[in-house]
């Protein structure tokens, strides 16, 4: 219906795109920017942080999840973690349970964050939907992107720089860093280099080189 409420959601650039794509086919306005903290804002002072299941594992142990939820409620008085994937399966594996279920409880407990457990990225647009359509539609609440860089500490500003390239996100910035040692030296990484880091492929080097060694449009030949 062309009179529908069409609630907004502002998505993080590098979020993912089948996401932003299934948010879009469900009637939802999309845009696009680098959220600072958050994946995603879906109202004023409401901001969602999206996890899939095997960063969500390696972000407790690397203390990151803390951190991020910290940030989080912070800059917005309320906050959302979505865990996607099979957890349930994925529980049967691991060996000490205890250790995802308190990661759970300090994030709700100490950051008041609400808990939502998603199967796929389908079903994560689709609750995305639903809880901007309810906040916005009833409630009337505005959408509001908040930023607050002073509290970043510098390891964070540099994940953030590496983060900025093609298809890097959290994981992927962290195993370029450690690999090359600064942000200088990640930017100045040949195609060799890049691909002998875990989980680049030549896709992924491709566009990182495409967008460090392209000349910026406008300059004289």
């Amino acid at each position: 219906m062309s009179n529908e409420f069409k609630p907004t959601v502002f998505a993080d650039v590098r979020e993912s795109i089948d996401v932003k794509d299934h948010l879009k086919e469900l009637g939802c306005e999309v845009f696009e920017k680098v959220l600072t903290p958050a994946d995603y804002v879906v109202a004023e002072d409401y901001a969602v942080e999206r996890k899939e299941l095997h960063d969500f594992f390696r972000s407790v142990f690397d203390g990151r999840l803390f951190e991020q939820a910290e940030r989080l409620t912070k800059t917005y008085e309320n906050a959302c973690l979505i865990i996607e994937g099979d957890f349930v399966n994925a529980l049967k594996y691991v060996r000490t349970p205890q250790a995802f279920w308190g990661a759970l409880s300090k994030v709700m407990a100490d950051h008041n964050i609400s808990v939502v457990f998603t199967p796929n990225e389908v079903h994560t647009a689709i609750f995305l939907y639903a809880l901007a359509k309810k906040l916005q539609e009833e409630e009337r609440r505005k959408i509001a992107v908040k930023h607050k860089p002073k509290t970043y500490t510098l390891r964070q500003r540099q994940l953030l720089t590496v983060q900025s390239l093609p298809k890097i996100g959290p994981e992927r910035a962290e195993e370029l860093l450690r690999r090359f040692g600064n942000v200088r030296r990640v930017f100045q990484a040949s195609k060799r280099e890049l691909l002998s880091v875990k989980g680049l492929g030549e896709k992924t080097v491709k566009a990182i080189i495409e967008v460090l060694d392209t000349k910026y449009p406008g300059l004289e030949q």
